[in-house]
């Protein structure tokens, strides 16, 4: 059965045109400012069609600590991911007891291979382990009596039961000491990205080497850096000049938007916009599950100021039931969601503007929109390899947002209309 997306804005990899879009066994059938009208008939004026936004890197806490073993916990969560223009995302587990790492998978597996998968929400789409193979001096808000490093005898033993689930489709590995799981992981033909590390730039470009392909939330969870020129600089030098795919979570709170500006410039320059990926980092993908007052997390005490829209860390409990208070400003999680990254990204944009070391000036709505949709949609699909979802062109899968967006330059709110998983349109 066929249907028309009528008289929107498309946004698509040549340009943004008024015109139809033609959805027909669950695949973009046709686009354009002179294409005619198929099937049933939704009137779209003045919205704007995007390719669907694609999160890889999305937390769900209550799953993690209370419904390991619910599968349809993470159905609840794509019935919400749709009201921000998500039509496919992945879950990241945390630093956790590998009993409870091993019954979270089983069940992300049992919801992934159901039919209920993509039927009444955002299409899941695997797993992403973050935190246990990461530096425990670079914990962040990770757990860290459950952090296993790398070169730990027993890591590659307890990457293999994670991956045997059959679930995972990424996993955050440093190259703190030494690139061997890295490339073990590479290997079993997982994405292998790192993050919560302070390895040299040279450390890093041996990860690279050894099958490493994205940085996991650029500029987080105590990344390194360094000014001199020893070993090519740190972590974050690294990051900036290496050929990988980065993660950027665009709050305000998790980067200074100077940075985001500096950072996305650099990519600009040097024709590399297909590696910048717009994650949120979520912690709670749930409204009502968002904690009003100080909350737990294994041993790490996480709050939420009244006036802020982020998560601080508190301090880790020690094993004597003592709270450890961490360095300040040290960040528990995130509470962004996809369409206020979209906005804050085309607010930033649509703007002249000052890094803090390139100055910008502002550009058109209709590019805004072209480049944000690469790290929204195309670019998560180009580091998986995929090249069936990612943008809206003749014969790709029908994964669309569709926005309202109202507002001028610097002020501009978005919201989600429609949202279309493999062909189904969700009224939002």
């Amino acid at each position: 059965m066929a249907y028309t997306l009528k008289n929107g804005y498309l946004v698509t990899p040549q340009g943004v045109f008024k015109g139809n879009l033609i959805v027909e066994d669950k695949v973009i059938n046709d686009l354009g400012s002179s294409v005619s009208v198929k099937g049933d008939v939704y009137d779209v004026e003045g919205l704007y069609i995007l390719p669907g936004f694609r999160e890889q890197h999305l937390h769900d806490m209550p799953g993690l600590t209370r419904y390991v073993d619910k599968p349809e916990r993470i159905g609840e969560t794509a019935r919400v991911l749709l009201n921000h223009g998500v039509t496919a995302f992945k879950l990241a587990t945390v630093a956790m007891p590998l009993e409870d790492h091993l019954a979270y998978l089983n069940s992300c597996r049992e919801y992934l291979e159901s039919r209920n998968n993509g039927a009444d929400g955002a299409r899941f789409e695997g797993a992403f382990l973050e935190g246990t193979f990461i530096n425990r001096e670079c914990a962040g808000a990770q757990p860290p009596e459950y952090i296993v490093h790398p070169n730990d005898p027993q890591a590659k033993n307890m990457l293999d039961a994670l991956l045997n689930t059959g679930v995972v489709k990424l996993v955050n590995i440093v190259p703190d000491f030494g690139v061997d799981l890295i490339s073990y992981a590479a290997s079993r033909g997982v994405l292998v990205g790192c993050g919560h590390f302070k390895a040299s730039a040279r450390m890093l470009e041996e990860a690279v080497k050894a099958g490493l392909r994205f940085i996991v939330h650029l500029t987080n969870g105590a990344m390194g850096q360094s000014f001199k020129p020893f070993e090519g600089g740190g972590a974050y030098e690294g990051a900036l000049t290496l050929p990988v795919f980065i993660e950027l979570i665009v709050d305000g709170y998790h980067v200074d938007f100077r940075y985001i500006s500096d950072v996305i410039e650099r990519r600009v320059q040097k024709h590399r916009t297909h590696e910048i990926i717009s994650v949120t980092d979520r912690l709670f993908p749930t409204p009502e599950d968002a904690p009003e007052e100080t909350f737990r997390m294994f041993s790490v005490v996480c709050r939420k100021p009244e006036n802020e829209n982020v998560l601080y860390t508190e301090g880790y409990m020690d094993s004597e039931g003592r709270l450890v208070k961490p360095p300040p400003f040290t960040l528990c999680g995130s509470l962004l969601t996809m369409d206020k990254a979209f906005q804050n990204l085309l607010n930033l944009f649509t703007v002249k503007r000052s890094g803090y070391m390139i100055d910008v000036d502002a550009r058109s709505l209709e590019d805004a929109l072209i480049l944000i949709s690469k790290f929204t949609s195309s670019n998560t699909a180009k580091l998986e390899g995929l090249s069936d979802v990612g943008s809206l062109e003749k014969g790709k899968k029908a994964d669309i947002s569709i926005f309202e967006i109202v507002g001028s330059p610097g002020e501009y709110e978005v919201k989600a209309k429609y949202v279309i998983v493999d062909g189904k349109i969700f009224e939002i």
